[in-house]
């Protein structure tokens, strides 16, 4: 009797808590109107602050260049790699960004602001 019971107890509390679970952030529409897996990733606050802060790099690298404080060629590689982060995200939002691939990206765009300011201030004497 005991061998019946437990395996009726256990399958009673998985079928109690799938429903609970299933509400609480297993499937959920997109925009599209598709239902998605939730893959455990970022708000769309933090995700909307990402762009904000990939915005300001790209609006700092044309502001140097505009007064002349980094040259073409080093614009030109910080804004290669702003387009580039901001394709990765691009592409890592279209089934839900993981929060792996959002670390990856947060990273990524810290690195960027950092490599703004150093060549902001290198005086390396190489102005166009």
């Amino acid at each position: 009797m005991r061998k019946f019971l437990i395996p009726a107890l256990v399958l009673s509390t998985v079928v109690g808590i799938a429903p609970a679970a299933a509400q609480h952030g297993g499937y959920h529409n997109n925009d599209r109107g598709n239902v998605a897996w939730n893959r455990g990733g970022p708000s769309r606050q933090a995700i909307n602050e990402l762009l904000r802060d990939l915005q300001r790099a790209e609006n700092g690298i044309q502001r140097s260049v505009q007064r002349r404080v980094i040259s073409q060629r080093e614009a030109f590689s910080l804004r290669r790699e702003a387009n580039q982060i901001e394709r990765r995200l691009n592409l890592a939002s279209r089934n839900g960004i993981t929060g792996r691939e959002f670390a990856s990206l947060r990273v990524q765009v810290n690195r960027l602001q950092q490599r703004l300011r150093i060549e902001r201030q290198d005086r390396d004497g190489r102005r166009y």
